[in-house]
């Protein structure tokens, strides 16, 4: 139970890190994308107003793996049991490949 704990809590810890380090990424590209976008209009130029759109996907995808990190949860049985059934499924479709390709 106590392992349990210190590993829910050292999982926190790491995600934290990492979501300040994603965050202060996501704020450097927003940043740049409006530099971007600003000298854009002022010089009509399409290729950097493309670019800047480019930079807003990438900022979704990071505000896409922050919010992974807030909302999973840091109970790592869960996983374990998933990948239990995962891997049961798994050798009862491989054993099933063997008997479909022994048939043939």
């Amino acid at each position: 139970m106590k392992e349990n704990i210190l590993r829910m809590r050292e999982l926190r810890k790491c995600r934290e890190k990492n979501i300040n380090k994603l965050t202060k990424l996501l704020r450097l590209l927003v940043k740049t994308e409006w530099s971007i976008i600003s000298s854009a209009s002022e010089k009509e130029d399409n290729i950097s107003k493309l670019a800047a759109k480019s930079i807003s996907e990438a900022s979704s995808c990071i505000q896409t793996a922050i919010s992974q990190m807030i909302s999973t949860e840091t109970n790592h049985k869960i996983k374990e049991e998933s990948l239990k059934k995962a891997d049961k499924a798994e050798a009862t479709i491989r054993s099933l490949k063997k008997v479909f390709v022994n048939k043939k």
